[in-house]
């Protein structure tokens, strides 16, 4: 699942003697210390603002034995369509350029697995329509770029298992993902997405979506049926509800923070201390003493009056000013699971963990809709 290793130079010590079947090389052998190495090239953080590609050629006699071309950190605005005599390569590396245009000749590099583009100037005319000729490539990171659309040629590369698309401004998702079943990660962080189309539920090989930064405020019920997701990252959103199957995901991660969800009812969960007067009112109550305006004075009998009963319904104490606010997930219409705040007489009113997912139907719809425990399904919720 993780994104291929870039090759350096300690892969390939010992992989081929310089005295074997390159005497035609010897150009290139001259300068493998540098910048060929074996099936390398590595023009990276070279302040380079363009590629020339009769220099690379005289430099790669033979393009067809190079693998990896790193050409991260530089200042290069596009690439050379000499780039397609390239044909064995696997990964490009070209992060942290000032690319704006990519080539239709990058698209004929039919054994191409890995392309980084992120932080660079990429935006929705940058990429070629041919681009979706890469049916071969499996990663692709275009994060920290200027696009404000989904590319429309990832649909077609049906290969593709990690997709970064994160840093970007894109605001809306095309009802296509149906196509990228082989997809595992899915980054789409600090974008302006506002919804998530139903077919999300057709990439049952992800394991990794994030989502985060944007501007959602609910998941589609088809989300449940990601049976291998294990990261769900919904931070810094505008939840206020989500859809009550996704308790049926087996995730190991799930954040939440920053989102109505959480802020709107956790930032208040304090509990004060009980003031002497109140336990003593409390006592009264509990143990239903009688009192008269004859006994207390009379603000004292408003003040008892005024009690307030605990909604645990297996506890018959009261409270006055001080309470323990608890989060109750209740399902609403059988569509999403609502937040409401109870107000308990004390933390120990609180049986079960203050996030539960629990159900207004009766017992017998338990089947339909879980109401276990949130704990028992969620292995780390990151609430902050």
């Amino acid at each position: 699942m993780a994104a291929a290793a870039l090759t350096t130079a300690e892969d390939y010590e010992g992989d081929y003697d310089l005295d074997d079947d390159f005497d035609d090389d010897e150009d290139d052998c001259n300068f493998s210390s540098e910048t060929v190495l074996g099936d390398t090239i590595d023009y990276s953080h070279r302040n380079i603002s363009m590629l020339d590609p009769n220099e690379l050629l005289t430099l790669v006699k033979n393009p067809n034995r190079i693998k990896n071309f790193q050409l991260n950190s530089n200042q290069l605005l596009t690439l050379p369509s000499q780039i397609e005599q390239f044909q064995s390569l696997v990964t490009i590396e070209l992060s942290n350029n000032q690319l704006v245009q990519l080539p239709a000749e990058l698209s004929l590099l039919k054994n191409l697995k890995n392309l980084y583009l992120k932080n660079n100037s990429l935006d929705d005319f940058s990429l070629p329509k041919e681009f979706e000729l890469l049916k071969q490539l499996e990663v692709i990171n275009l994060g920290g770029n200027r696009l404000k659309q989904f590319p429309y040629q990832l649909f077609q590369m049906i290969n593709l298992k990690e997709v970064y698309l994160g840093s970007n401004q894109i605001a809306f998702l095309p009802d296509l993902f149906q196509t990228l079943i082989k997809v595992e990660v899915l980054y789409m962080g600090g974008n302006q997405i506002g919804n998530v189309p139903d077919s999300i539920g057709y990439m049952r090989s992800l394991v990794v979506l994030n989502l985060s930064g944007n501007r959602l405020r609910t998941l589609p019920r088809s989300i449940s049926r990601l049976g291998r997701l294990k990261s769900l990252s919904l931070h810094n959103n505008q939840f206020s509800a989500l859809p009550p199957d996704i308790i049926r995901l087996d995730l190991q991660e799930l954040s939440l923070r920053n989102n109505p969800l959480v802020v709107r009812f956790v930032r208040d969960l304090t509990y004060d201390v009980p003031t002497l007067k109140e336990l003593a009112g409390r006592t009264i109550k509990l143990h239903k003493i009688c009192y008269d305006d004859q006994s207390i004075p009379r603000s004292l009998i408003e003040y008892l009056n005024a009690a307030k009963s605990c909604l645990n319904p297996k506890c018959k104490g009261v409270y006055f000013e001080s309470c323990h606010k608890n989060i109750k997930f209740v399902d609403f219409c059988g569509k999403f699971y609502l937040p409401l705040l109870q107000f308990l007489c004390s933390p120990a009113c609180t049986s079960t963990p203050t996030f539960q997912m629990t159900s207004s139907d009766s017992d017998d719809n338990s089947d339909d809709v879980p109401n276990k425990d949130m704990s028992s399904k969620f292995k780390k919720v990151l609430l902050g």
